[in-house]
């Protein structure tokens, strides 16, 4: 006989079969096919209630999976409608050929504010449209949220949708406050580079200037897109030249404006004075200027200077700025002259002095964006070190002593930005 599962076995003998190579009795028979029949009923109870589990289940899932992709295709939208307000504000932006028209970029703003705001009309509307406030799919999505989704379900889907709405919204004002300030700032930086170009008019273009007795080099680098720093020169009568240094305080706009007033005095003096000019005269009309142009809220260092090849001499005037340098056989010295900053009071004296000058003599005029120019370390570039400097490079001709200076100054700032714009100018006599 074959060997009988266990489990089987121990039934059996629960019901007397205790030789199961003997027939039972017709009662034990019975039993026996009751206890099968019995089993066989819990099998089938097992099974039926095991496939009724499984079908619930597999109808949850389901339910699930059709939410789960609702609410896929409705955060698609979402994405899909963030996407296309970056757009629509990009295109705002881009179409901005010309930002100084405030009337044009108002304007294009709001159609963009007002396409946005139907595009999430559009998107959460939907919301709304759903029978009974459910979550429903998105426009072209092949699957919706299913119709006996509880109310606790719905009312958070709601709450969140009302969320990304806010949010979006809040999204959208931000760019259009990103957008009135870009086309602000882009305005503003077109006026800079406007006023740049009309201040880099006002100094010299030339990198060498020759003159018979005279030969000059400059440097001008303003620390902003407009700077206070300035230098002109100028041909006289008689083959003398005027050369007029001048710093205003702080730089940008501002400066660089009280900058055309003081070459608008100059050469409104040089104009009608021509023979009779003279340096201190000079400084007085410029005074007045700037001091109607800043109103005691911007004042103007200057030096001004006349040289005179046929008297072999050099008059200037100093209106508080850094004595200009003179070296003469490697011995250096300043040239000093008394006089308040321009535009300090309505009136002002300036005087006038005369030194002798002889061939081969060095000078060098500069603004205070030189020696205070500073390091990482936040040391000054100094007086101290522009004299022994200029000391040792003076024999040079002018372009090469100025060249040195430059890469000086520029080795000692090492990668600190300028605080000051920076103005020198060489000369050598002939």
């Amino acid at each position: 006989m074959a060997e009988i599962d266990p489990l089987l076995a121990r039934q059996l003998r629960r019901l007397g079969l205790e030789d199961l190579d003997a027939p039972p009795d017709k009662e034990t028979w019975h039993k026996v096919v009751a206890r099968i029949s019995e089993h066989y009923r819990h099998v089938a109870d097992d099974r039926n209630l095991l496939t009724r589990s499984l079908d619930l289940s597999t109808n949850e899932m389901g339910a699930l999976h059709r939410q789960l992709l609702a609410e896929r295709d409705r955060l698609r939208s979402v994405v899909v409608a963030i996407g296309d307000a970056l757009t629509i504000f990009h295109d705002a932006a881009s179409s901005q050929v010309e930002p100084s028209r405030p009337i044009e970029v108002g304007s294009t703003i709001s159609t963009a504010k007002r396409r946005f705001a139907s595009k999430l009309g559009e998107l959460f509307s939907l919301s709304s449209a759903a029978p009974g406030g459910a979550t429903q799919a998105a426009p072209g999505s092949a699957t919706q949220a299913p119709a006996g989704q509880d109310a606790a379900g719905a009312s958070g889907s709601d709450e969140a949708i009302n969320e990304v709405r806010v949010q979006l919204v809040a999204l959208g004002d931000r760019l259009v406050q990103l957008l009135y300030d870009t086309a602000e700032k882009a305005s503003l930086k077109k006026q800079l580079e406007v006023a740049r170009a009309v201040q880099q008019m006002l100094v010299p273009s030339e990198d060498v200037i020759e003159r018979p007795s005279l030969r000059l080099a400059s440097h001008f680098q303003p620390a902003a897109e407009c700077g206070g720093d300035w230098w002109t020169f100028h041909d006289l009568p008689d083959g003398r030249l005027l050369t007029v240094v001048g710093d205003v305080t702080g730089h940008g706009i501002s400066s660089a404006i009280i900058t055309g007033a003081a070459k608008a005095a100059c050469d409104v003096v040089r104009t009608f004075a021509r023979e009779a000019i003279s340096p201190a005269q000079l400084l007085r009309v410029m005074n007045c200027s700037i001091f109607e142009a800043g109103q005691q809220k911007f004042l103007m260092t200057c030096a001004a200077c006349i040289f005179d090849p046929g008297a072999g001499s050099m008059t200037l005037a100093n209106a508080g700025h850094p004595f200009p340098y003179l070296v003469r056989n490697n011995a250096i010295r300043q040239l000093a002259a008394q006089g308040e900053p321009l535009g300090a009071a309505s009136s002002a004296e300036y005087t006038s002095s005369t030194v002798a000058l002889e061939g081969g003599d060095a000078l060098l005029w500069f603004t205070d964006g030189v020696t205070e120019c500073e390091n990482e370390s936040s040391e000054q570039f100094s007086e101290k070190r522009l004299r022994s400097l200029f000391q040792s490079v003076a024999a040079c001709a002018p372009e090469e002593a100025r060249d040195a200076i430059v890469a000086a100054v520029s080795r000692f700032r090492g990668e600190r930005a300028l605080d000051d714009d920076v103005t020198l100018v060489v000369a050598r006599v002939r």
